[in-house]
């Protein structure tokens, strides 16, 4: 793969400048399993790893799980690129589960949500648009994690299923191609339904 086209920065280079992102969330006790394929990036994230090292900091104890809820569920980090796609995401679900479980609460649901959920990248360097190998060492570890996760949990599989290798299973929500592009989690997708069924919430 070529970092460079034409003298422009390729929209698949990785950007190995960035933390990575493997995971977050708390991998041991989230309940819901979100798989992905890499995280995206925005022409903010250096700026903010370089000038916030409180962020910074949040990062890399995501990564050694001392940190055990999704940050970027997280308010305190509602102006980072990551939180906005996330919290964008989940919106409509997390209204629901507002309305529902919170008083209307968003912000309790959200938190809620952040301590339920984890999420996993198959690739753990950020990029414009994902074009790389899926033969990293840390793309194997993500896979076997996985594989050995409990079926009491929930994995919703939204991008790269074929990469991901899991088998058929009752807890193992798979996208379709049509979906996996955008990985959207709204009321009307598989993914967003299955969250909601461990609230015990059911939506017509």
């Amino acid at each position: 793969m070529k970092a460079f086209e034409s003298g422009l920065l390729s929209e698949t280079a990785l950007h190995l400048n960035l933390l990575p992102q493997p995971y977050h969330g708390d991998l041991e006790n989230a309940e819901i399993l979100l798989l992905l394929i890499n995280p995206g990036l925005s022409a903010c994230d250096y700026h903010i790893e370089q000038h916030y090292p409180a962020f910074r900091d949040q990062l890399m104890a995501a990564i050694r799980q001392e940190r055990r809820t999704h940050l970027f569920l997280d308010p305190q980090w509602a102006w980072t690129s990551g939180f906005v796609w996330w919290e964008s995401k989940l919106r409509e679900v997390a209204r629901v589960i507002a309305s529902e479980r919170f008083n209307g609460h968003y912000g309790r649901a959200l938190a809620d949500l952040a301590r339920r959920v984890a999420a996993i990248e198959l690739v753990p360097y950020h990029s414009f648009k994902f074009g790389t190998s899926k033969k990293f060492a840390s793309a194997r570890e993500a896979r076997r994690f996985v594989a050995s996760v409990d079926r009491s949990r929930t994995v919703i599989v939204t991008r790269s299923v074929t990469d991901w290798g899991l088998p058929d299973a009752a807890n193992i929500i798979k996208y379709p191609a049509t979906h996996a592009r955008s990985a959207s989690l709204g009321l009307k997708t598989i993914g967003g339904r299955a969250i909601l069924e461990r609230y015990g919430i059911v939506v017509a």
